[in-house]
């Protein structure tokens, strides 16, 4: 029964804050522009600040395991290469097959991996969560980046890969928390208190956006491919991964970091990234709609699963 409660507890607020923007958008308060305009707002402003401070708050001594790093340093790494490998096979357009990589490995980390740390181990799992973004964000960017220019037959320049990482937000916001961690910079209380309540509003507003954003449209056209890159993004892929960390011994709050990793639904970022690098721009967005839709009854599974078994 207690599963079944941090399980319910987990997902709900989740559905509740989707149907949220769902029914803002159908009632038209706010169109799809409009929850777009917002969308962008909040990934260049709210979740960088939530990054932020939860690196500058955390103790980067602690929060920092190696053994775990590299766990999810080589995880993303091999996920990434069999998702290429195998999909490259099956699928000959170049355009296709790199959406539909993309959507396989790339996953909401940063939003999701916020939710589902706090809600199961609260400030404790947010640390952890925040050292590895700092870890996670840049590779996926990296393998992104040279998957769309091998798949389109461009060539890579280290320069313009390495100048597009340093302009992601996430990036820049994670790199600056560790300097102010490390330097020990303070932000004075005058300033902390609003940026901080600006920073814990991210999650539900961003969540809220999502659901205003979800478009289900032209689906029937790509349901094979959205069939596979759900059962592989948000089954698949998990019950590998956490099956393999509990195997070497991961427990708590590090198993809850690797749930938020490999569990989450494709990352909204993969969306204007495909259509900006010669992807397929349609495909990309119902990915994204369709995993964050579906993510909802994968993570209540394995959060039940995890928390019977006595490992969360």
């Amino acid at each position: 029964m207690e599963s079944i409660t941090l399980a319910v507890s987990v997902v709900f607020a989740l559905i509740v804050y989707m149907l949220v923007g769902g029914l803002i958008r159908r009632w038209g308060i706010l169109s799809q522009e409009n929850f777009k305009a917002l969308n962008g707002m909040v990934f260049r402003i709210f979740i960088p600040l939530t990054l932020f401070f939860n690196v500058y708050q955390a103790d980067l001594k602690e929060s920092i395991q190696g053994e775990v790093f590299g766990f999810v340093f080589a995880a993303v790494l091999v996920t990434f290469a069999v998702c290429w490998i195998t999909v490259s096979r099956m699928v000959r357009d170049g355009s296709d097959a790199a959406t539909i990589i993309q959507g396989m490995y790339r996953s909401n980390y940063v939003l999701f991996g916020n939710y589902v740390a706090m809600s199961l181990c609260g400030k404790s799992g947010i640390a952890l969560v925040a050292a590895l973004a700092a870890l996670v964000v840049p590779m996926f960017n990296i393998l992104a980046v040279i998957l769309f220019e091998c798949k389109r037959g461009g060539s890579l320049h280290l320069s313009e890969i390495f100048i597009n990482i340093c302009k992601n937000p996430l990036v820049e916001a994670g790199v600056l928390g560790c300097v102010f961690q490390l330097l020990h910079i303070r932000i004075p209380e005058l300033l902390l208190d609003p940026l901080m309540t600006l920073g814990e509003i991210a999650t539900p507003l961003a969540l809220v956006t999502l659901g205003g954003l979800l478009s289900f449209d032209s689906l029937l056209r790509h349901r094979v491919y959205l069939l596979v890159v759900n059962v592989i993004r948000l089954v698949v892929i998990p019950l590998v991964w956490l099956t393999a960390a509990v195997l070497l011994g991961m427990r708590g709050e590090v198993l809850v970091a690797v749930l938020a990793i490999f569990a989450s639904p494709t990352a909204v970022a993969s969306a204007p990234m495909a259509q900006a690098m010669g992807g397929n721009g349609a495909l990309a967005g119902e990915i994204v709609a369709t995993t964050t839709t579906f993510c909802i009854g994968s993570i209540f599974l394995f959060v039940f699963g995890l928390s019977s078994l006595g490992l969360l």
